[in-house]
């Protein structure tokens, strides 16, 4: 399984990186801030699931490859506390273990209604509203097409797709952090 992000969808591959699947953290698991960076923020996301094989994906056919999706909290660091900060310094503050907390999936029929979907963060009981992925100018077909070029997708793959337009919520120990796409509360987080 691979678990690709994407932190701005419109400037590919540039923005791609990859993360373990030990940073996934499922819906109603607690999320331990770690000690490596000063602070700790999050920003909303949509996770693809794939779930066919495919290579040189035309964005036509994409719709084949992706039957559900999941909201999410991308978490990022700040301040990392390195020695040398360089190009991997960026790979580090995204791909660390528990930096992807991941709601319930969610079955979709049509893989362009994905594009119009809103994913809402609220930060102990506060809402944060992400822009759509259309309000951003990015299409999930081309995401799917453009990524298959660099890499062969397989079934349990993930793409996140950080909506980088919407505000980042701070993350300190004590918050109840709750994400919905299009209003189904799908995933609840506390922060220790």
């Amino acid at each position: 399984m691979k678990i690709i992000g994407i932190s701005n969808g419109r400037e590919l591959p540039n923005q791609v990186y990859l993360m373990a699947d030990s940073a996934i953290i499922r819906s109603s698991k607690p999320f331990f801030v770690p000690n490596f960076a000063q602070n700790f923020s999050g920003i909303a996301a949509i996770v693809l699931h794939i779930d066919r094989l495919g290579k040189h994906i035309a964005p036509r056919f994409a719709h084949r490859y992706c039957h559900s999706v999941s909201p999410a909290i991308k978490v990022k660091a700040c301040g990392l506390s390195l020695a040398q900060p360089s190009e991997s310094t960026s790979a580090l503050s995204s791909s660390f273990d528990g930096g992807l907390l991941l709601g319930d999936d969610m079955p979709i029929t049509d893989i362009k209604t994905i594009n119009n979907a809103k994913v809402t963060i609220a930060r102990n009981d506060e809402n944060h509203t992400a822009l759509t992925l259309n309000e951003m100018g990015i299409d999930i077909s081309n995401v799917i097409s453009q990524l298959s070029v660099y890499f062969t997708l397989k079934m349990g793959d993930m793409i996140v797709v950080e909506l980088q337009g919407c505000q980042a919520t701070k993350l300190t120990p004590g918050d109840t952090l709750r994400a919905s796409l299009n209003d189904a509360a799908q995933l609840v987080i506390r922060v220790k």
